[in-house]
């Protein structure tokens, strides 16, 4: 028997009754994408996420009302580019953490996480 709903399907066909929901479960399928693309532990991003919210969200709303925004107006690179040192050598955009884990497979939940490592400024 056919029934009339109303709803949200997300791009994977998955309904929901909310746009909301449907909104905030299409985000985390491309944040678990680029998680994936970037070698991040999706469950440890999401727990820094959630555990910084406040702080995070405070930070875009003000990065929102200034002229030369931060946050929203630029692009991160995260490849070494055209930047190099002084002997001629690619500048990696990670500067590796301070403890080395060796053999750490990519993804995994006990690897130190992107907030660990060093980004170095661009110049």
């Amino acid at each position: 028997m056919s029934k009339e709903v109303s709803g949200f399907l997300a791009a994977d066909g998955t309904f929901f009754e909310r746009e909301a929901n449907c909104r905030r479960y299409e985000f985390t399928l491309e944040l678990r994408s680029l998680c994936d693309s970037h070698g991040i532990n999706f469950e440890n991003f999401i727990t820094t996420l959630n555990a910084w919210h406040t702080q995070v969200k405070g930070y875009y709303d003000a990065d929102a009302n200034c002229i030369d925004r931060q946050a929203i107006g630029q692009t991160p690179r995260f490849d070494a580019g055209d930047d190099v040192d002084d002997d001629g050598d690619d500048i990696p955009a990670f500067l590796p953490p301070e403890r080395d884990i060796p053999h750490t497979p990519v993804g995994d939940k006990n690897a130190p996480g992107f907030l660990e490592l060093a980004i170095r400024k661009h110049k």
